[in-house]
């Protein structure tokens, strides 16, 4: 028998089950291919020309591999890389490998797709050939695991201070399991032959990487945000602030890419926010850190729930433009809008520069993301699904649960049935950016105007002679 090991969104070698399942099986299951398959659709544009993979997110995508890579290399692991359709791909190595019994290890599927797509592989036969192929999957994403959060799978908390609340005071839930350490040196390798590149998108025009991508760019900047700036000292004050200069004063983790990509576990962070607050005391602003990864792991099993249950499609309801709520809700697409969308000209300062700045670098800060989301969908009324796969495919940070959880959220279809949530963009403005700083940063043709000439702008009141008029003009929400 021969292992197969696929790594998805879990590229690191700590606390990574697939690695400690290989080695446990190891006598009785052979030798090890270490594989990772870009999915060719996600460099397939679709009918509206969006990709799955902008140049920021691959960027960020390939460091990470490359890290991963160099790290096995260093213990005599090879890591084949592949691009194409997962089931296709696994059909060519499985014929490769056509005289093993084949067992596959990966982790747990996130979404309806990933979940079809395993299936797929599961069915697979070798023509012409007696090996048997079989599979065991983990979990990779979360900090709990699936053991522990049976009963809330099929009884889904309908809010998250319900699911908070839960967890908190269930100690079946609230044991976070320490990270796994592997020694990978002990696999033997099988070699595979089989050749498929990677396409990467153009880089050429991509910035550098701030942070470093990686499993070692991880743990490193963990280890400086936590213990050499100490910036979670000020965490809940500063999170929101849409200016951030991670390497000299940062104002939120940047710990969510490591987390998407599986660089870094929720386990191993949570562990170490645990060890920061054994020196220097928890407070609201280690606590506030701890909660946000705690919003991580609802939208996570808020989605797995949603998979298991007839009810939501099995998770395909989520997806749907009535979300969970099956709520009607009445957006049309207006070419105008949507190109106005794409190219940051909407009129609205605020909402392009975080535009700009997400499709450069693949990050805007959560205050901007649930800004640009209010707008998207209360204001330019779009299919909030199209606000959802627009971040996408820039966010390097994307992850599937939190980002249509998120947007789910705010247009009001997602398991929190609250109301619509609409945010007032000059109060949010008043708010957040206040100087306009940020603003000026990302459009510097906005220099030399006041805070009171971008509110008469984008309210409709006066406009800018040197700026597009918003497409839409602003008007009071909720907040």
């Amino acid at each position: 028998m021969t292992q197969i090991l696929w790594l998805r969104n879990d590229l690191r070698l700590h606390d990574n089950e697939g690695f400690r399942l290989a080695l446990a099986q190891a006598p009785e299951c052979g030798p090890l291919s270490v594989v990772y398959i870009l999915p060719e659709i996600w460099l397939q544009e679709d009918a509206l020309g969006m990709t799955r993979l902008a140049t920021a997110k691959a960027h960020f995508l390939r460091a990470a591999l490359i890290d991963l890579h160099r790290q096995l290399e260093d213990q005599t692991i090879n890591f084949h890389m592949y691009s194409g359709d997962p089931a296709k791909v696994f059909a060519q190595l499985f014929n490769e490998l056509k005289d093993y019994n084949i067992h596959l290890i990966t982790s747990q599927p996130q979404a309806p797709e990933e979940r079809d797509t395993l299936n797929q592989i599961r069915n697979l036969t070798i023509p012409d050939s007696p090996s048997v192929i079989s599979m065991t999957t983990y979990d990779a994403q979360t900090l709990f695991s699936s053991a522990q959060c049976d009963d809330l799978l099929t009884d889904f908390p309908s809010t998250f201070t319900a699911f908070r609340k839960c967890v908190e005071k269930s100690p079946r839930h609230w044991q976070v399991a320490k990270s796994i350490d592997t020694p990978v040196l002990a696999l033997h390798e099988q070699l595979l032959n089989l050749y498929s590149p990677i396409a990467w998108p153009d880089q050429e025009h991509c910035p550098p990487l701030v942070l470093s991508g990686g499993e070692r760019g991880g743990k490193q900047w963990l280890k400086h945000y936590l213990w050499e700036q100490r910036a979670i000292s000020h965490y809940k004050r500063t999170r929101n602030d849409l200016i951030d200069r991670p390497m000299e004063h940062a104002s939120s983790s940047h710990l969510s890419a490591y987390l998407a990509w599986g660089c870094l576990s929720a386990r191993y962070v949570w562990h170490e926010i645990l060890q920061y607050e054994a020196v220097y005391g928890s407070d609201e602003h280690s606590y506030w850190l701890k909660f946000e990864l705690l919003w991580r792991e609802y939208f996570h099993w808020s989605l797995r729930s949603s998979m298991i249950n007839p009810k939501h499609d099995f998770g395909a309801a989520l997806f749907s433009e009535g979300g969970l709520q099956r709520k009607a809700h009445g957006s049309q697409f207006n070419e105008e809008r949507w190109q106005a969308w794409w190219h940051a000209t909407t009129g609205v300062p605020m909402i392009d520069a975080g535009l700009r700045e997400l499709q450069q670098t693949g990050f805007v800060s959560n205050r901007l993301r649930q800004n640009m989301a209010s707008y998207f969908i209360h204001q330019l009324k779009l299919d909030w699904r199209l606000g959802a796969r627009w971040f996408e495919m820039h966010l390097i940070d994307f992850d599937v649960a939190s980002n249509y959880g998120n947007w789910a959220y705010i247009a009001g279809v997602g398991h929190d049935a609250r109301p619509q949530r609409q945010f007032d963009l000059n109060k949010q403005l008043h708010q957040y950016d206040p100087e306009l700083t940020h603003i000026r940063q990302w459009c510097p043709e906005l220099n030399l105007v006041t805070l009171d000439d971008v509110l008469a702008h984008q309210s409709g009141i006066k406009h800018l002679e040197t700026y597009p008029a918003p497409v839409v003009p602003v008007f009071d929400g909720e907040h």
